[in-house]
């Protein structure tokens, strides 16, 4: 289930839920690209959302508040177009283990044009 929050400015962030995927306990906190891109003041308050959001769901569901990466991609370097943190609950060495090799797969599928990316390309 989305969780609104809205920012200092007015405007909102989503923390979303990511049900689909090969990573158990995986979240978006994602500024909705309907606004625009976010400003440094908007990013820096999103950050911290991102960090408090983070702990508040690895303690509920792992017990541990610090059992969790927040992993964030610059306009280059992601794949979906609008600004956004990846927030993963970890829990295990194995779990973090895992996070990296599926990071590694998607990315690995993105460079030899296997899976959608609409990074910018630069020589």
């Amino acid at each position: 289930m989305k969780e609104t929050v809205i920012l200092s400015s007015g405007k909102y962030c989503q923390l979303i839920p990511v049900n689909k995927s090969m990573l158990p306990f995986y979240y978006v906190l994602a500024f909705p690209i309907t606004q625009n891109q976010p400003s440094k003041e908007e990013v820096a308050e999103m950050m911290n959302i991102g960090v408090e959001h983070a702990k508040k769901l690895a303690k509920k569901v792992l017990g541990d508040e610090e059992a969790y990466s927040l992993l964030y991609s610059g306009y280059s370097a992601r794949r979906e177009k609008g600004w956004h943190i990846h927030i993963v609950l970890l829990g295990s060495r194995w779990r973090k283990a895992w996070l990296y090799w599926v990071l590694a797969s998607k990315n690995f599928l993105q460079a030899l044009g296997l899976r959608k990316d609409d990074a910018p390309r630069y020589s």
